[in-house]
């Protein structure tokens, strides 16, 4: 089966930039150095770990956001959310797209190695993981939805929260054929 166009160009991405932007978030949050969060998440600090991957999934869904029409939401939910990842722990996503694409599924794969590679160097003793993001795809907003859904997002142990969405004037050139039907509120923390 063939793509659907995507509508958006991959740019390259330095997962080392996302990393450190999402350490310096860390760093802010808790009034820490670098270097002091840094030794916390190297000694297996849950609280820590689940800020980064918090501070992470917001990296991601901006690049994502800039990427363009494919994509119409990102969402994180999981242990990320509580602040309570172990140090193994994935980064669950969920994605609302335009159209679901072999592209995307590259994209993400591809993030998903660079991901790793860069923990790794940063965390020796992470050698065993073998995956850092657990991606789901929607096409479809959960209101379009609601015999998968029943009207939100259910089943993932946690709520999903929005961490970007397409602005309304961008949501306008992706629907060129009507209105667009509201977007839903971010879901509270």
């Amino acid at each position: 089966m063939r793509d659907k166009p995507s509508g958006f160009q991959p740019v390259e991405v330095s997962p080392g930039a996302l990393f450190s932007r999402a350490l310096e978030h860390c760093s802010k949050r808790s009034g820490k150095t670098r270097e002091a969060v840094l030794a916390r998440l190297r000694s297996c600090d849950s609280e820590m770990h689940g800020t980064f991957r918090y501070a992470l999934a917001k990296e991601l869904s901006e690049y994502l956001g800039s990427l363009g029409v494919a994509f119409r939401a990102v969402y994180v939910y999981g242990s990320a959310m509580g602040e309570t990842s172990s140090p193994c722990s994935d980064i669950d996503i969920i994605l609302d797209v335009e159209h679901p694409t072999d592209g995307i599924d590259r994209l993400m794969r591809g993030l998903d190695i660079a991901f790793v590679t860069q923990f790794r160097a940063l965390f020796p003793w992470a050698k065993q993981l073998h995956s850092l993001l657990d991606v789901r795809t929607i096409a479809a907003l959960p209101s379009e939805r609601k015999d998968r859904y029943s009207g939100g997002f259910s089943g993932f142990g946690t709520s999903p929260v929005c961490l970007w969405r397409v602005s309304p004037k961008q949501a306008g050139v992706l629907h060129k054929e009507g209105p667009r039907r509201p977007t839903p509120s971010v879901i509270g923390r």
